[in-house]
């Protein structure tokens, strides 16, 4: 089922960036419910990204897509194009917090919740750098937080390295990493969550030193 609804996946084309620029015009100004939904397909692969980062469970991976696509559509109706933020950058958030507040209402898959807690508190720290609009001596700042994200990561065992940079900076597939690191699923996520829970750590203490500094 889930080969299915890949495949179906593979046949969304990505749009260019002057592409969706047009479609959010001709929703925003002109409100053409056409733009509306080409731009809720287009990232409908972002939703099951986040997905498939939370569980290996088939049936769990359909129920948060159902979530994620709400937080989604949700996404798309609050988004100002105009703001300079990316809008995978503003949707990842709802649609992970929707996906959050499922799990939270399963009261099961305990650790996919985890999981997907740990995941939000670092994608929340790391968002706060990558869309902005910044001046030299930000730019300097932010060439700062990279390195210390850089130097949290590299203090992970090379096992929850590879985990992170493969899911997070590569875009692999959890199941090709798992398959080249000759572990089973059900162990990748286990050492993405243990990954997730120590940055975690590791972040909350560089925020809190760069607000000490503010």
């Amino acid at each position: 089922m889930i080969q299915d609804y890949l495949a179906e996946l593979s046949k969304i084309s990505l749009l260019s960036r002057s592409e969706e620029r047009l479609l959010w015009t001709k929703f925003k100004v002109e409100n053409s419910r056409e733009a509306r939904q080409r731009i809720i397909e287009s990232y409908q692969p972002l939703v099951y990204k986040i997905a498939s980062r939370i569980t290996c469970h088939e049936e769990l991976i359909f129920d948060l897509i159902q979530e994620g696509t709400v937080g989604l559509i949700e996404s798309v109706e609050n988004y100002n194009y105009e703001f300079g933020v990316r809008f995978s950058t503003f949707a990842s958030r709802r649609i992970r917090g929707r996906m959050i507040d499922y799990l939270k209402r399963l009261r099961s898959y305990q650790d996919a919740l985890e999981v997907a807690v740990y995941e939000d508190a670092v994608e929340d720290f790391l968002a706060q750098f990558a869309d902005k609009q910044v001046n030299v001596e930000e730019e300097v700042t932010a060439g700062i937080i990279n390195e210390q994200v850089n130097q949290a990561i590299s203090r992970l065992n090379p096992k929850e390295q590879k985990v992170i940079y493969d899911l997070y900076l590569l875009d692999k597939e959890p199941s090709a990493t798992a398959q080249e690191m000759n572990i089973s699923l059900s162990y990748f996520y286990k050492l993405q969550k243990k990954a997730l829970q120590r940055l975690r750590g590791m972040l909350s203490k560089l925020r809190a030193e760069i607000k000490a500094k503010s």
